[in-house]
Order: structure tokens, then C-alpha cells, then sequence
């Protein structure tokens, strides 16, 4: 639950400092990836450095492509725990984040456009994880994997556009929308959180 707050925090915290810009059409992505990538991988890198002796006291060549899945953040892509736990196990969550900041301008974008449509969708996909996925990757599939976790940073996206609804006191019009927005995608998080004792077994 906790690591849950934390990349809805991640999305209230994105939406807040970059919707007006990504919806600008003059928006430059590659400087604002550039940004995320300096801000993630250089702390990353060093951690990953001091976490590698101790990873050579039991070194086998089939370490090389985790670590570079590691370096790379792309370690959560991948259901093996001894993978997306590899070196230092924290930096899961890290390659999330990064996850999170390269598909945040277009997802913010849809959002803002299909509010309700968005909402919606995560409402059925949340179902459709807790139904379908079987109870061996339960933990991979509803804890780790940055496809599901993207549920957690949308609804952070959505408290954000409340919120500044309500700071702007601009809500009393589209308070219909936006209330459904609101309610689906934290009926949702309600119920994915609801089994979250099956995603630590």
C-alpha cells in the first residue's frame, strides 16, 4: 500500500508541473526526457556500483544480461524475481518511475481529452487483472509489473486534474465529468488494493 501512495504521488506530482506544458503544442519531449533521464539514471548507476561486489562473490556469465537490464531499468519487464530483485532489489520501483515519466505527456494528454473513457478502462482493467491472472505471477503481475502499476499513476493523475479544478474554482461546471472521473478511477483503486494480500503471496 505504501509503495502504491507513492506513484500516486509520482502522477499528482507530474500532472501538477507538466500538463499545461504537455498540452502545448509547442512541448518539447526530448528536453523534458532528458531531464527524467539525468534525474533517474546517474543515482541509479551508482547504487547499481556499490551494490556489484557483492554480486562477484558469486559471479556466473548469466548475471551480464540481468545486469544490463538492471542499468538499463528494464529489469521489472522481465516475471523473474531473481531479475527484477537483482542487485539493489529497490531499484524495481526506480524503473517504474522511469516507466511512469516517458509515457506521462501522451497518457496526461488522452486523460485530459476522454476523461471519462480513460477512467472507465481502468476500472475494467483492474477487474480483468484480478480475474485473469493466474496465482503463481500474482505478485509479479499485481505488484511489480510496470503495465499494471501504471493504474496507481493514473489515479494520480486524476486527483491532480481535481485538484486543480478545485483550486481554480473552475469545478462548478464540469463537476458532473469530472466527479465520474473521480469516483471510477478510485472505485477502482479501491478494489485493486482490495487483494492486496494476494499480491504479496
Amino acid at each position: 500500500m505504501a509503495t502504491a501512495f507513492f506513484f500516486v504521488l509520482g502522477g499528482f506530482g507530474l500532472t501538477l508541473g507538466y500538463k499545461d506544458k504537455v498540452l502545448q503544442p509547442t512541448f518539447g519531449y526530448k528536453q523534458y526526457l532528458t531531464r527524467r533521464l539525468l534525474k533517474f539514471y546517474p543515482l541509479h548507476w551508482i547504487c547499481l556500483l556499490a551494490a556489484l561486489p557483492l554480486a562477484l562473490l558469486s559471479f556466473s556469465w548469466k548475471q551480464v544480461p540481468v545486469f544490463f537490464l538492471n542499468a538499463t531499468l528494464l529489469q521489472t519487464w522481465v516475471l523473474i524475481r531473481s531479475v527484477y530483485f537483482s542487485y539493489n532489489a529497490v531499484s524495481w520501483y526506480l524503473a517504474n518511475t522511469m516507466f511512469f515519466a516517458i509515457v506521462f505527456p501522451a497518457l496526461c494528454r488522452f486523460i485530459v481529452k476522454h476523461r471519462l473513457v480513460a477512467a472507465l478502462c481502468v476500472v475494467v482493467v483492474y477487474t480483468l487483472i484480478v480475474v485473469l491472472v493466474p496465482v503463481e505471477y500474482r505478485h509479479y503481475g499485481f505488484y511489480i509489473n510496470p503495465l499494471t502499476r501504471t493504474i496507481d499513476f493514473i489515479i494520480g493523475i486524476y486527483t491532480a486534474l481535481a485538484f486543480v479544478k478545485l483550486r481554480e474554482k473552475a469545478w462548478v461546471a464540469s463537476w458532473q465529468l469530472d466527479g465520474s472521473c473521480y469516483c471510477s478511477s478510485h472505485f477502482g483503486f479501491g478494489l485493486w488494493h482490495s487483494f492486496s494480500d494476494l499480491r504479496d503471496k
